[in-house]
């Protein structure tokens, strides 16, 4: 029997990677997916995020970094993370900002806009 799927509020980060910091991105990433990994588990769900997938972009005209996000809402998300300053957080936003420039705790956050989001009417949890 299908079930029709809810639709689950994505929202995404880009920005360039500052230049010569591909590999600071790089190394960042892979330490929170290895000896970080359980402070990045720990932020993640005290910000309300169900996923997060982070993304190097390779374009024309120049790298980015890409952040694609599954939370409640986009604002409570934001203010979640905003409102913690622990040593881990701390950690991260330094991190993050080092690598693109941008604050993301201060008010230089793009504001994104949604201009199409598909989603299939039928999902099912067993596929891969």
């Amino acid at each position: 029997m299908a079930r029709r799927g809810k639709k689950m509020p994505m929202f995404v980060f880009a920005s360039p990677i500052q230049p010569n910091k591909t590999a600071e991105f790089r190394q960042f990433v892979a330490d929170l997916g290895g000896s970080r990994r359980k402070e990045y588990e720990t932020l993640r769900e005290d910000g309300g995020f169900r996923q997060e997938a982070i993304f190097l972009q390779q374009t024309p005209l120049g790298e980015m970094v890409v952040i694609v996000q599954d939370a409640d809402t986009e604002q409570h998300a934001l203010d979640a993370l905003r409102g913690m300053t622990d040593p881990a957080h701390d950690w991260y936003f330094q991190r993050m900002k080092d690598v693109n420039g941008v604050d993301i705790v201060g008010s230089d956050v793009p504001a994104n806009e949604v201009l199409l989001d598909y989603r299939a009417d039928n999902p099912t949890d067993d596929r891969p």
